[in-house]
């Protein structure tokens, strides 16, 4: 697989609900009374809130921007909502319970690999094209021909962590502390790989377990193995205690983060612990090309999108042009019609980047890399 490139501008037509159906030019209309049902799961509740909250508003304004715009084929777009809470259980519970649900035509989720690996084979089983946001681990797409993601595989990221390191940090020694489940496991083998193919040493592996409040064990280990970089391969909550630590005991080299850390909850709890963080990036709300999107979903939720946000969006509206192809064709309605139609998905305009889906569900995404300067997210110079 190639890897992704970074940039910093990218053409790409926006309110894709709108460039995508031609909504924006039809007048409102009384819809039809029978719904076009799409599932989405993700954690709104927990510690892990933030991820699935940000899905469900982005997905909640793209159902808003649709219906209010003529629906789909004059039908309305309606989405149920499911609290995966993050865990696998209750993926595989929800899958279950979509499955079961004869008007479901597709389902959006989860937030991670594990959890959406876990509701795969339920969904696939049932026919169910399976679009997540977020799931980077590779094994995801390789479950059946109903998994498609909308982010780089950790495969191709890992190029991308390499670089950054030794190219733009300058590392020559690198530690790294990973997220204990399935996506942050291959994140650290990956991109340690690569590190050492490159030449450079992987001084440092270690697991941050979730829930973790106290690292100064795991920060005294940082110390000892005298790292010139730290890559920081885990989600919010976590990384901003670590990384507080790490500054409390005059640690000051350099930090690279996953693009996890592309957060406002990050910046909140890790606050001036995190200046001079840089992470690889698919969507910067200063982005003149997602200026449009940004604007509309902060009026709407009076506060900046994230990236997750950016693709729960982009998700649901593939998902609604493959249904609106189906019902434009003269196809029956069915859901491996709209697993095909998902599948022949090219070049679709997102605000996250341009998406085509190859032959197992995977896309492959330029990137841009920021930087968190003065408490805010930044381009990287």
């Amino acid at each position: 697989m190639t890897p992704p490139t970074t940039f910093t501008t990218m053409s790409r037509r926006l309110f894709v609900a709108c460039a995508v159906l031609g909504l924006a030019l039809v007048p409102r209309p009384t819809l039809a009374a029978d719904p076009l049902v799409v599932g989405m799961f993700g954690p709104q509740s927990g510690e892990r809130s933030a991820f699935g909250t940000r899905f469900r508003e982005a997905i909640e304004m793209f159902v808003e921007e649709t219906n209010e715009a003529g629906g789909i084929a004059g039908r309305p777009l309606e989405v149920i909502f499911e609290d995966s809470r993050g865990t696998p259980r209750e993926a595989a519970n929800i899958a279950q319970k979509f499955a079961q649900n004869d008007d479901m035509l597709a389902v959006v989720g989860g937030w991670s690999s594990t959890e959406s690996m876990a509701a795969a084979p339920i969904l696939a089983e049932a026919n169910l094209a399976q679009v997540s946001p977020t799931a980077s681990h590779p094994d995801f797409t390789q479950i059946s021909e109903y998994q498609f993601r909308m982010v780089n595989t950790q495969q191709s990221l890992a190029f991308v962590h390499r670089d950054l390191l030794v190219d733009s940090l300058g590392a020559s020694k690198v530690a790294i502390l990973y997220y204990q489940d399935d996506w942050g496991n291959f994140v650290n083998t990956s991109t340690a790989e690569k590190l050492r193919e490159a030449g450079k040493e992987v001084v440092l592996q270690e697991a941050m377990i979730p829930d973790t409040k106290d690292f100064r064990a795991l920060v005294t280990k940082v110390k000892s193995a005298e790292p010139d970089a730290v890559f920081l391969a885990s989600h919010y909550a976590e990384s901003s205690t670590f990384i507080r630590q790490l500054r409390q005991a005059g640690i000051d080299v350099p930090v690279l983060g996953a693009d996890t850390l592309q957060n406002p909850k990050f910046l909140e709890l890790a606050g001036d612990a995190a200046e001079g963080v840089v992470m690889p990036s698919y969507y910067f709300s200063e982005d003149p090309d997602a200026l449009e999107f940004t604007k509309a979903y902060e009026q709407r939720w009076g506060r900046l999108p994230d990236y997750y946000a950016v693709f729960g969006y982009d998700a649901i509206a593939i998902i609604a042009q493959a249904i609106d192809t189906v019902i434009k064709s003269g196809q029956e309605l069915t859901r491996d019609a709209v697993r095909d139609a998902v599948a022949a998905t090219t070049d679709f305009p997102g605000v996250g980047g341009p998406n085509t889906f190859d032959e197992i569900g995977d896309v492959v995404k330029p990137m841009r890399v920021i930087q968190i300067r003065d408490g805010d997210y930044a381009l990287y110079n």
